[in-house]
């Protein structure tokens, strides 16, 4: 009996495992006053790294703080950032192996400070105790490429279907890119690096015939020690990249998703006529993945059939959406301007949150404000960071949900607020904020069908004793097995079906006759 079986070929993300765990993050900090009390503390998770390891994944993460306290003398609010703290903790998750990917995210769920009583504080302190918990969740997946059974068809056959949305994975590719021989200057009195933190910012993507162009900014925060009082100085740079990743098959007008990775970096203190620099190797790890999303119906079973199936985890997706928000702003610029000339912007730190049917999205918009001083003509700069929560409806997000959030810049423009020169602008921006919730599912899939199943024989009908059934030859039958089936001897069947003529040679599929035996009927 042949059958008709129809096949799909999907790349997609198996996942491995998936587990969360929480730290406590218990520090002193020293503050470089006295203080009442701290006011507010402002937290950011930056540089997440993992490596996988055999059963584990091990998270790296750097801790940054700025905390608000109340001067004890003058009661006015300072601000005093703390040195970043590296955070390296590991999750144990079955099965992950090197050279398999991950997800990980890293959230600040509380974080406080308290003083710590010293000897003479009379109130105020310099000392406070740093508690913050962090929550880590890791996800390891595995790329798989299997043939799934879209339908069958054929007498006999009864398939069940599931309808499933996921992301085919369409091609994927990792370019390694090394940005070096950046001099950096440094003040004439350093002594040495003393740490260098570095940060990916600002990425965008193109798809083109079988290539994808990634462009972003390495973020550098470069601290180093000066002489003779070792006080520890910071200094920033941000360095752009371009790089191209091969993708055969990429087409303009693709989703695509990029995973840029700080593999490798390292600092130098050179002397240049008789001027300090550092000077960095930095190397990248650039990925970037096409994906189609479809719909399709698979089977999970036939049957019938024979089959050979496959559990498979996927991230099945619950829903998305996208919306627009205008985000309208104050812009104080140092000093009266003619006019606005150009604004960059971007956005920053998008994070989302899942609660019932709703994603929460927090960012920052960052704009570089060029405008035209009144006072002597320059084109000068002004950097502006504007923090926005909104909200993405989701129909059946639930609180716990995995987030994915993506954000681009529709419009943004800085106009007058009065008569100019003046030192009061308006910004408005334009963004669409979308979001995408998924849950890890495990399912069954059909990969192959082999046949058939035959039927078993049907149960002899009742008959009185001394009267006959009918019973059609299946294949493999002899005299003696179906004798021994219903009971009676290979003789009696000999009696009752004269056109054997040799008990030793009987076809399936034809008919005889089978005496009922005493106690049938």
């Amino acid at each position: 009996m042949a059958l008709n079986v129809t096949t799909r070929k999907l790349k997609v993300e198996n996942v491995v495992g998936e587990a969360m765990r929480q730290v406590n993050v218990v520090r002193n900090i020293t503050l470089p006053v006295l203080a009442k009390k701290i006011e507010s503390v402002d937290t950011k998770i930056r540089n997440v790294k993992f490596k996988i390891i055999e059963d584990k994944i091990i998270v790296e993460a750097t801790l940054h703080k700025q905390i608000y306290y109340v001067e004890c003398i003058t009661g006015d609010v300072q601000e005093f950032t703390v040195p970043d703290e590296r955070i390296t903790e590991f999750v144990h998750i079955e099965g992950a192996r090197p050279g398999m990917d991950a997800r990980v995210s890293v959230e600040v769920e509380y974080c406080d400070v308290e003083a710590v009583d010293m000897a003479g504080d009379q109130g105020c302190h310099r000392v406070f105790q740093q508690t913050c918990i962090l929550k880590i969740k890791a996800k390891v997946i595995e790329m798989v490429e299997i043939d799934v059974v879209t339908n069958v068809s054929g007498e006999g056959v009864t398939p069940t279907f599931r309808t499933i949305t996921i992301d085919n994975v369409i091609g994927s590719g990792c370019e390694q890119f090394t940005v070096s021989d950046s001099l950096i200057p440094l003040p004439a009195n350093t002594k040495k690096i003393k740490s260098i933190d570095a940060e990916i910012r600002d990425v965008e993507k193109k798809v083109i015939p079988n290539k994808v162009v990634v462009k972003g900014t390495i973020h550098k925060q470069i601290f180093y020690v000066i002489e003779p009082s070792g006080e520890v100085k910071e200094t920033s740079a941000n360095v752009p990249f371009n790089v191209f990743v091969p993708i055969q098959g990429a087409k303009e007008g693709q989703t695509v998703i990029t995973d840029i990775r700080i593999e490798f970096i390292d600092s130098e203190l050179v002397t240049r006529n008789h001027e300090k620099f550092v000077k960095e190797t930095i190397v990248l790890e650039v990925c970037a993945k096409i994906i189609d999303r479809v719909t399709i119906n698979i089977v999970t079973a036939v049957a019938g059939a024979e089959v050979e199936t496959r559990r498979i985890k996927v991230e099945r997706i619950i829903g998305e959406g996208c919306r627009q928000v205008n985000i309208l702003a104050d812009i104080i610029t140092p000093m009266p301007a003619r006019k606005v000339a150009r604004v960059d912007a971007r956005l920053r730190d998008l994070q989302g949150e899942a609660i019932p049917d709703k994603v929460i999205v927090k960012g920052t918009l960052h704009k570089q404000v060029y405008y035209v001083s009144a006072v002597d003509d320059q084109l000068r700069e002004l950097s502006v960071d504007e923090p926005f929560t909104e909200f993405v409806h989701v129909e059946g997000a639930e609180k716990g949900d995995m987030v994915d959030v993506t954000g681009r810049i529709e419009f943004v423009n800085v106009e007058a607020a009065a008569a100019t020169p003046t030192t009061h602008w308006r910004q408005t921006a334009v963004l669409e904020i979308c979001a995408k919730v998924t849950e890890t599912e495990e399912i069954t899939v059909v990969t192959a069908v082999k046949g058939a199943v035959t039927p078993p024989p049907p149960p002899a009908p009742p008959c009185p004793p001394g009267t006959t059934f009918d019973y059609v030859i299946q294949k493999g039958d002899t005299l003696t097995s179906i004798a021994r089936r219903f009971g009676v001897t290979v003789q009696a069947i000999l009696a009752v079906n004269p056109q054997i003529t040799n008990p030793n040679l009987i076809f399936a599929g034809r008919t005889i006759k089978i005496p009922c035996p005493p106690g049938m009927g």
